[in-house]
C-alpha cells in the first residue's frame, strides 16, 4: 500500500467517513488508530492506544492502516514531530497506508505534503488570507480548497493528487 492520505474537513462533514472507507479499502490489514472521540470503536480487529504508546508503537509498525485521527493533537508535542517525520520517510519500507485527518488546512503542516500521495479537502473554516499565505506554491491544493469553500455540499470531498 505504502500511501499517506490526508484529510481536512470541518466537523460533520464527513472526514470519519473518508476515513472508514478508506480502511474498508485496505481489507485485512492490521489497523492502527489513535481514536480520542471513540469514533472507530466498532472497527474490527484494529488497536486503539493512548497518545504516547500510539506513536511509540507507530514507528515500529509494517503492513498497517496507521489512522492519526484529530491529527492536529501530534503537532501540538513538539517531540512528536520528529517521530512523524521518521514515520512519514519509512512510509514505503514498511508499506503503510498513513492517513491524518484535520479540522483546517491551515493545520495541516507543509512538511507532511512531501510525503503526502493525496490531499482530501473538504468544507473548513479556514481564513481565505491564512490558506493563500500558507499554500502559495501550491495552487492546486489552494483551488481545491477554495472550490469546497463554494460549494453548497456540506459533504463535498475534493480528491488532490500530489505523489
Amino acid at each position: 500500500m505504502s500511501k499517506c492520505i490526508i484529510i481536512v474537513g470541518n466537523t460533520g462533514t464527513g472526514k470519519t467517513t473518508e476515513a472508514r472507507r478508506l480502511m474498508r479499502a485496505v481489507g485485512s490489514m492490521e489497523k492502527y488508530i489513535y481514536d480520542v472521540n471513540n469514533e472507530y470503536k466498532d472497527i474490527r480487529g484494529a488497536v486503539f492506544c493512548e497518545f504516547k504508546e500510539f506513536l511509540a508503537e507507530a514507528k515500529h509498525k509494517e503492513n498497517t492502516c496507521i489512522l492519526f485521527e484529530e491529527a492536529t493533537i501530534f503537532f501540538s508535542h513538539s517531540n512528536s514531530t520528529e517521530t512523524i517525520k521518521n514515520i512519514l520517510v519509512r512510509k514505503r519500507h514498511t508499506n503503510n497506508l498513513l492517513i491524518f485527518n484535520f479540522h483546517a488546512l491551515r493545520q495541516v503542516p507543509l512538511f507532511i505534503l512531501d510525503f503526502a500521495n493525496y490531499i482530501i479537502i473538504g468544507k473548513t473554516n479556514d481564513l481565505e488570507s491564512r490558506v493563500s499565505a500558507k499554500f502559495a506554491d501550491t495552487p492546486k491544493i489552494y483551488n481545491a480548497w477554495a472550490d469546497a469553500q463554494e460549494s453548497d455540499d456540506r459533504f463535498i470531498k475534493i480528491h488532490v493528487k500530489l505523489n
